[in-house]
């Protein structure tokens, strides 16, 4: 971590390939029997606390679980009462957590839970999603500052009928669940302007993202150091440390598609940018690996390098 005014903290996401863990086994819906959902839910919360030790033997102090901890942990097929059967588990994991300073989150899909949505079977299914992304979090005995990410969803049929319906979604929402959730702006519908009024609207913070800044800018466009304050600003308004997301393009790939490492231009960058301390959560499919690069990447760039010539 850099230390100073913008001393940041970096995090990776699901998966340790460094360990070859993910804690996501999941299966298909067919075969979601109970006995089949308790093998996966032990398997994961076994591997979920290898990731957490070996998180705290390396000092990383931010991790994204992945949605599949509990399999179909939101859907009527799981019938299984998980939060009470391995309620010890989750104290174990919370214990690990907190004793390395670990801020956790979670990310559900987009399909799993849109707040745009006009159907109600729909908005029932987010809801219910989003239920089991806090009850994680509390069970894992979890602050403030551990949050259900969430985007948006659709524009359908129209940007201002989808707002309102997302307004009220929200204001509909039990408060504790609520709590639990920060807004992100997308690369292909929602752009940082847009969902920054709601989000300060509902007193949620939002979240930054570099990458989808560029794939879907703001009208007018938003500078780096402006997306990153002005996010800032909404996370600290609920007194909780900022987060961001970096992430940079694949080469080759699609408008928004995540390469491998982080580019260290993109990293210098918002790094730069940042106005304060902060946490930066690193969507890349190297995983701990393009974390580890990216504090070689800081630490060279600190060195004095060589001595010059007599």
């Amino acid at each position: 971590m850099k230390e100073g005014l913008s001393s940041y903290r970096l995090g990776y996401v699901a998966n340790c390939l460094s360990l070859g863990l993910g804690a996501s086994h999941t299966c298909r819906l067919a075969g979601a029997t109970p006995q089949r959902l308790e093998e996966l839910i032990a398997l994961n919360l076994s591997e979920l606390e290898q990731i957490l030790l070996f998180n705290e033997a390396h000092g990383i102090e931010l991790f994204r679980i992945g949605s599949s901890l509990i399999p179909f942990g939101s859907h009527p097929v799981n019938t299984l009462p998980w939060w009470k059967k391995w309620a010890r588990d989750f104290d174990r994991l919370g214990h690990i957590a907190r004793r390395s300073r670990q801020r956790l989150s979670l990310h559900p899909s987009p399909a799993a839970a849109s707040l745009t949505s006009v159907h109600q079977r729909v908005r029932d299914a987010a809801i219910a999603e989003l239920r089991y992304g806090a009850r994680v979090l509390d069970l894992l005995g979890q602050g403030p500052e551990a949050r259900v990410v969430l985007h948006l969803g659709g524009a359908a049929p129209s940007r201002p009928e989808a707002l309102d319906n997302a307004r009220r979604m929200l204001d509909a929402m039990p408060e504790e669940l609520r709590n639990r959730l920060v807004i992100e702006h997308d690369d292909k519908i929602w752009s940082a302007r847009e969902v920054a009024p709601l989000a300060r609207e509902h007193g949620l913070p939002w979240l930054a993202d570099n990458l989808h800044n560029v794939i879907e800018p703001s009208t007018p466009e938003m500078p780096l150091a402006e997306l990153l304050r002005e996010s800032a600003a909404s996370w600290r308004a609920l007194d909780l440390r900022p987060k961001f997301h970096l992430a940079s393009q694949k080469p080759d790939g699609r408008p928004g598609a995540h390469a491998d490492r982080i580019d260290p231009a993109d990293f210098r960058a918002v790094v730069a940018a940042l106005d304060g301390p902060a946490d930066l959560m690193l969507e890349a499919k190297d995983k701990d690996l393009a974390l580890f690069a990216l504090r070689q990447e800081a630490a060279a760039s600190l060195s004095p390098g060589p001595a010059p010539l007599p």
